[in-house]
C-alpha cells in the first residue's frame, strides 16, 4: 500500500485506525463484550420478573392452601340479589333467604333490588347493601320530543 492511498494505516502499534493488536487487548476486549451483554441480560430478566402474566390464573386456583392462609370474610354477608317476577331472593352469608326466613338471630324484613332489610329481637333493624360502598341514585328521566 502506497503513503497516499486512502486504506493506508498506521504502522504505529495502538496508533490510531491500527488493525493489528495484541492477544491481551482482543481478550480484554472481548471480556468487557461478554460482561456487557450478561449484564443487559439479567436486567432484561430482572425485569420480567417485575412484569405479571395477565393470562395466568389468580394464586387461590393455584395453591390450594391460599384459601387458608389468606381468606378473609366478606365486607357484609350479602352475595347478590335474585330477582324471579315479582319475588326477591337474596344469597347471604351462603344461604338463600326470602322475606320472612331468619339469618341468624335476625328475621328477614323486605329485600329490594339492591339491599337486605333484617330486623333483630331487640327491635333494630340493619340494612346490608349490596354495594356499600356506592352511592346509587335514581335514573333521572329524560324527556324527549317525537322526531328527535
Amino acid at each position: 500500500m502506497s503513503k497516499g492511498h486512502p486504506t493506508a494505516r498506521s504502522a504505529k502499534p495502538g496508533g490510531m485506525g491500527s488493525l493489528p493488536c495484541t492477544g491481551i487487548q482482543a481478550l480484554t476486549t472481548l471480556v468487557h463484550l461478554c460482561a456487557a451483554i450478561l449484564l443487559s441480560a439479567l436486567s432484561g430478566v430482572s425485569m420480567a420478573q417485575a412484569m405479571r402474566d395477565p393470562t395466568r390464573p389468580p394464586p387461590q386456583f393455584l395453591d390450594p392452601a391460599y384459601e387458608t392462609q389468606e381468606a378473609t370474610p366478606p365486607d357484609s354477608g350479602l352475595q347478590t340479589i335474585k330477582r324471579t317476577g315479582k319475588r326477591y331472593l337474596a344469597l347471604l352469608n351462603g344461604e338463600w333467604i326470602k322475606p320472612g326466613d331468619k339469618a341468624g338471630e335476625a328475621v328477614v324484613v323486605k329485600i329490594e333490588e339492591n339491599a337486605v332489610v333484617l330486623s333483630y329481637p331487640d327491635g333494630r333493624r340493619e340494612m346490608i347493601g349490596m354495594y356499600p360502598d356506592v352511592e346509587l341514585r335514581p335514573k333521572q328521566a329524560t324527556r324527549r320530543t317525537a322526531g328527535r
